[in-house]
């Protein structure tokens, strides 16, 4: 299953609770697509900066791609980037502002600044511009995206229509409809509200607010013929959202219900990935020729890969085919290591 994603699929989105190896999974898709001559790149949208470790990057990622080194018999190419928020925002406003200045006006305002620091849902709807301007680039033929933990990535699939809500409000046409400052931008019958808004987020606050939303005039079409396109993107065929969980009750019931979250956005999960899991469910325990504390060794990991897989088939009825990723002996610090696991994903067996 993994493996058809990996060959003819122009986006893999990556989702999956904290700590179940998603970030190592989408470098390893990533790895394992170069492998099959792709030229891939790997976004990450989470903060925790683990794609980077994976990679073996000492100087971790920036806001661009860069180029990973392979071995020479990969023939595809493999390059990762890390959102940086301000500087997506810094990219999106320059690049639909419709008129001399616009851009350097807008960035200059200290809302806009506020906006790519601190404003709830920038860096989620960032994100799916970041991907946007990625399928557009004809360097790369796909982008594997690594998503924030499954309790935020909800946020980034539907960034866009929040966004196009936002834009079609009453309230947003009513204040792009106005113009000139604060004191003369609402009418008389709005005034009352724009002095009650003042009173809450500070008349300062106010004024630049409104003087971002006059410099913002005539991008905003741009925005939203944008976020329709994203809203398409999640929901082509060309797109996968590969779910990733171990083989535990609690990681299985959380992507569960991630996976619950994306239906109701009309969006199907493309296929889950078991990582992790205990791989000796038919060795040999009794074995005469080894010392009693192996053989005890051996029989508890069997009995942990027999749990596992009775698990997996437990709470995975409702899930995408699942396929099964060993764990390994160590952490991932280098594209040897995900070489191991990109090749698990390109022949590992479905569950």
């Amino acid at each position: 299953m993994i493996a058809g994603l990996i060959a003819d699929r122009s986006v893999v989105v990556c989702c999956g609770s904290g700590g179940v190896g998603k970030t190592t999974m989408a470098a390893s898709i990533g790895l394992a697509a170069a492998i099959q001559g792709r030229r891939v790149v790997v976004i990450t949208v989470d903060p925790a900066r683990r794609l980077g470790d994976a990679l073996g990057l000492d100087d971790g990622l920036g806001a661009d791609p860069a180029r990973v080194a392979l071995p020479d018999d990969v023939s595809g190419e493999l390059w990762a980037m890390m959102l940086d928020p301000a500087v997506e925002l810094e990219r999106v406003i320059r690049s639909t502002a419709v008129r001399p200045g616009q851009a350097d006006e807008a960035l200059a305002n200290p809302f806009t600044q506020s906006i790519a620091t601190s404003l709830g849902g920038t860096q989620e709807y960032m994100a799916t511009e970041a991907v946007y301007r990625l399928i557009s680039d004809e360097s790369f033929d796909l982008v594997v995206v690594d998503t924030p933990p499954s309790d935020k990535a909800m946020a980034v699939v539907e960034a866009p229509d929040v966004l196009v809500r936002f834009l079609d409000h009453q309230v947003f046409k009513l204040l792009m409809g106005t113009g000139g400052r604060a004191a003369r931008l609402l009418s008389a019958a709005t005034q009352p509200l724009l002095k009650a808004v003042g009173r809450v987020i500070g008349s300062n606050v106010l004024n630049d607010v409104v003087e971002f939303l006059r410099s913002f005039t005539g991008m905003e079409t741009s925005f939203r013929q944008r976020a329709i396109e994203v809203q398409k993107m999640w929901r082509d065929s060309s797109t996968a959202f590969v779910l990733v969980a171990t083989p535990t009750f609690e990681s299985l019931t959380e992507i569960s219900r991630f996976n619950d979250d994306l239906q109701s956005a009309g969006i199907s999960a493309t296929s889950l990935i078991a990582n992790g899991v205990t791989m000796l469910a038919d060795v040999e325990t009794e074995r005469a020729d080894l010392p009693a504390t192996a053989q005890e060794w051996l029989a508890w990991q069997a009995d942990r890969a027999a749990s596992e897989r009775s698990v997996l088939a437990t709470n995975s009825e409702h899930l995408p085919a699942v396929t099964v990723v060993g764990r390994l002996p160590h952490d991932v610090h280098d594209v040897a290591g995900l070489r191991v696991l990109a090749d698990q994903l390109s022949t590992g067996s479905t569950h």
